[in-house]
């Protein structure tokens, strides 16, 4: 796999309020993602901190867009009652005989709701 060194602007998770985030992987090193393709991806405020969530193919919330893209999705009722800061997340792909690290690592800023539902 190859390195990463890209930090691309991305939309913060505001809390209580539904994120998502749709992207490429554009790398020689992976193959195209069949639509059988499975994919976990947990969000912690550390890297070894616990799990504040999961997202996974069967609960809808790592969707297979095109044979290389994907969108994660963090439904509002998750983050309520998450404190400004940041989280990171990385996406490993499960549906292989190994599981693959899709290379990268998010870092992604929280920020509190003013208005609370």
């Amino acid at each position: 796999m190859s390195s990463y060194n890209h930090y691309l602007q991305g939309k913060a998770i505001q809390t209580g309020c539904e994120w998502r985030l749709k992207f490429k992987i554009i790398s020689e090193a992976l193959e195209s993602f069949p639509p059988s393709a499975k994919f976990v991806a947990h969000v912690r405020d550390t890297y070894d901190g616990p799990l504040k969530a999961e997202l996974t193919t069967e609960n809808g919330r790592v969707i297979r867009v095109s044979g290389n893209e994907l969108e994660l999705v963090l439904p509002a009722e998750v983050t309520k009652n998450w404190e400004a800061g940041k989280v990171v997340m990385d996406v490993i792909r499960t549906d292989l005989t190994q599981p693959i690290h899709l290379g990268f690592d998010l870092e992604i800023p929280v920020k509190r709701s003013v208005t609370r539902l």
